[in-house]
């Protein structure tokens, strides 16, 4: 069920049983797991079921550290959040990425890759990615010969392709059906109001840009906004602790994380047509699912380098006339989003990736059309405090405090990528697949970033997850440490990063979390 909150008036009173604050991925997910469950569930959502201008530049803020995109335009601020904009590039995390590792100083997640398994199979489902298949099952799916690729050395993983998967347009009809889920729109969180000893939340006050104002009073909240707006609300709410909710140990904001993107490296080779067959975008003949196979260095490479994860996919590009891409925009059902992400990537009119091109225009590339070769680098970015959202002294429509970014690299980030693409050329070569030229920017490692670096638009780590209420915001179950009824769902309970698109991860870690909370609230 939909409600207009606007409409209220002044001072309303809502009660829950449950109250989750931000209707995209993790939001939306968690009400989905208490259909029919007669639970009350209360969903906040920003915006309406369409974009508008007023509500969007609420993302407004500053930023004062790496070069980045306006804050307003990494995330959609309407019923489906980013969801509506994706390109649904989903990979899971890999093992590696849960532990503490030695050379990565405020790494390791009090969980395992274990702990997500049975919740990322069902998340192929919710974001209708097919069958859940990995390892050699992905190369059988597609009828595909691996190569014979030394595994000690490098890991080929696997992007599965959501159609994508839009929240908004997918799952509403069903929230608007149910009994038990009510989702109000135009309902800004303004303020977590906790007890006197900031051991519990109360409420949750509420305003729409329209004046009309109000609280939920629930017996158990999860903020669900965003790797940004969930740090700053929890820092805006400083009524009964100066510092914030969850920030005794001046840990919200910090630890903000987005992976490093960018072109690197050619590969030289005259076999471009048979590297397109094995490495290129490929839709599956059993699911009709789009994949593509990716290179990461092994578990044992990264720890005996000393080294970050990483992933690289190669790309094959070709001369095509802009006249003929734009006017494919009008005659094909092509995603427009991503044609904007390639232009954007693309450095001249010959860095088009032909397989790309060539899946969505033709249905598939012509081999002759292949004129270079290089690698799509997705980069783990190394945990650092110092990289952070705070408030900034601007203020937004309803008189909050706008967040200000300071996003950082902590300098591992360069050598690992320059690794990866050794290891990479060390098996191509052995393979006679051909020789990969690195970038003169990776020989030295202080050299500057190239300006084709850019982050992903992916906000983490700055509730992160920990044991110790001194390393983390949150504990295992997603929790605020010293809150007993607050938690926190998303991206931003990340210690680390790992080098795949967030989207899948936080579909399964929402999952996760909303089967403890059926607990509790039974409880």
């Amino acid at each position: 069920m939909f409600v207009d909150f606007r409409t209220l008036g002044e001072n309303s009173r809502i009660e829950a049983d449950l109250c989750i604050i931000g209707a995209g991925a993790a939001g939306i997910t968690i009400a989905r797991e208490f259909f029919g469950s007669g639970i009350d569930v209360c969903l906040l959502e920003s915006g309406g079921l369409e974009i508008d201008a007023g509500t969007q530049a609420l993302y407004e803020g500053e930023n004062i550290g790496l070069p980045y995109y306006d804050l307003s335009a990494c995330r959609l601020r309407y019923f489906g959040g980013t969801t509506n904009h994706w390109n649904g590039w989903c990979r899971t995390l890999s093992q590696i990425d849960f532990e503490a590792r030695p050379h990565v100083p405020h790494s390791g997640w009090p969980i395992s890759r274990i702990d997500l398994e049975p919740f990322y199979e069902r998340t192929y489902e919710i974001l209708q990615i097919g069958p859940y298949a990995y390892d050699e099952r992905y190369w059988q799916e597609h009828r595909i010969r691996p190569p014979d690729i030394s595994r000690d050395l490098l890991d080929i993983d696997f992007w599965r392709f959501s159609p994508p998967t839009q929240f908004n347009p997918v799952y509403r009809p069903e929230i608007e059906a149910s009994d038990n889920v009510k989702v109000f729109l135009y309902a800004n969180a303004t303020n977590i109001q906790a007890n006197s000893t900031a051991a519990a939340v109360n409420h949750v006050e509420v305003r729409s840009l329209t004046g009309s104002s109000g609280m939920v009073v629930a017996k158990i909240f999860v903020l669900a906004c965003g790797g940004v707006e969930n740090p700053r609300l929890l820092l805006l709410s400083n009524g009964v602790e100066s510092q914030g909710l969850g920030n005794r140990h001046s840990l919200v904001g910090r630890f903000f994380m987005d992976h490093h993107e960018l072109e690197a490296a050619t590969l030289i080779s005259d076999r471009g047509d048979q590297l397109q067959e094995v490495f290129g975008y490929r839709t599956s003949p059993e699911s009709g699912v789009l994949g593509k196979p990716c290179f990461s260095p092994s578990r044992e490479a990264q720890l005996e380098r000393r080294i970050l994860n990483c992933t690289a996919t190669l790309q094959f590009a070709s001369s095509v006339w802009k006249r003929e891409l734009w006017s494919s925009w009008y005659e094909e059902d092509i995603p427009k989003d991503y044609w904007k992400k390639v232009w954007r990537a693309a450095k001249n009119l010959d860095d088009v990736p032909t397989d790309a091109y060539g899946y969505f225009v033709h249905g598939r590339a012509p081999s002759s059309s292949i004129k270079r070769v290089f690698f799509h680098i997705v980069g783990e970015p190394a945990p650092n405090p110092d990289s952070r959202v705070t408030l900034s002294e601007d203020r937004d429509a309803l008189g909050l405090n706008r967040p200000r970014l300071d996003w950082r690299l902590a300098g591992a980030e360069k050598r690992s990528i320059a690794e990866l693409l050794k290891l990479i050329g060390r098996e191509f070569g052995r393979l006679d697949m051909g020789r990969v030229k690195l970038d003169d920017w990776l020989m030295e490692d202080a050299s500057p970033w190239p300006e084709n670096m850019r982050g992903g638009s992916h906000h983490m780590g700055t509730t992160r997850m920990a044991d110790d209420p001194k390393r983390g915001v949150v504990d295992a179950s997603c929790r605020i440490h010293g809150i007993r009824n607050l938690y926190v769902a998303g991206s931003s309970v990340f210690p680390t990063s790992g080098s795949g698109v967030p989207t899948l991860s936080i579909v399964a870690l929402s999952l996760r979390l909303a089967e403890h909370l059926k607990r509790q609230i039974r409880v």
